[in-house]
């Protein structure tokens, strides 16, 4: 079982778009896949319309979530939304608090992929999300702040993997919002290219509407515009997580 955070510090960089688009892709691919929403916004019970009355808050406090079918292949835990905030003040008190979004979700079975949507924030929920990946995809957009946010996480993952899980690892660096007319899109790929290197997806997310509409339809990109290069894009990404 693979289990990736979806981490930015930045809002705006198509981190929720990713980790819905990613989740589906890879469940079209036959994988298995559970997807978990700990940013308090609840983005994804919105695009699933699904609204559980045991979230990821009850599975940090009491062990127990519900698991929801969305999609063939495609379950979800949502946030809890703004209770979630509520959650990491309880949690703030509890003995071992970074490590209890692993220990209660240890007994996870028959789950190829763990795709977990993280908010634009350091905080002990993104901390818990951290200690118990193993991996992290890295969203960045076109613009200089999007890069100074990559480096805040960065920071974040390094701190984590000394202090709580010696395993955590950059998957890769993703850039989003990409369009090869622009100059910004150019610089920033070639900065992130010589800073990264090899942890750079050849996969890049490019420009389109399609990605932005197709939330307030509830649906992924594949199935709001299955032609369009969002989901071109997202299908390739997909395929590149799962043969790395």
């Amino acid at each position: 079982m693979r289990k990736i955070a979806i981490l930015s510090s930045k809002g705006g960089t198509g981190k929720t778009t990713t980790s819905i688009n990613l989740a589906h892709g890879l469940a079209l691919m036959g994988r298995s896949v559970l997807l978990i929403d700990s940013d308090p916004q609840n983005t994804i019970g919105i695009v699933f319309n699904v609204n559980p009355e045991k979230t990821l808050c009850d599975l940090l406090l009491k062990r127990r979530a519900s698991i929801v079918k969305v999609r063939e292949k495609l379950h979800v835990i949502t946030s809890g939304g703004k209770y979630l905030v509520d959650t990491e003040v309880k949690l703030t008190k509890a003995w071992g608090k970074e490590y209890k979004l692993k220990k209660n979700l240890s007994n996870l079975e028959g789950v190829d992929y763990v795709i977990l949507d993280c908010a634009p924030s350091i905080n002990l929920i993104n901390v818990n999300v951290l200690t118990y990946c193993d991996e992290v995809i890295i969203p960045i957009s076109m613009d200089f702040l999007s890069q100074i946010g990559a480096n805040q996480i960065l920071g974040m993952i390094d701190s984590v993997s000394k202090s709580y899980n010696k395993n955590l690892d950059i998957l890769g660096v993703l850039p989003v919002y990409y369009n090869e007319k622009r100059k910004i899109s150019l610089e920033t790929v070639a900065i992130l290219k010589d800073f990264f290197k090899e942890k750079l997806f050849n996969t890049y997310i490019r420009e389109d509407v399609n990605l932005k509409e197709a939330p307030s339809f509830m649906k992924t990109i594949f199935e709001y515009a299955p032609d369009s290069w969002g989901s071109q894009d997202y299908f390739k990404l997909a395929n590149e997580v799962d043969n790395k």
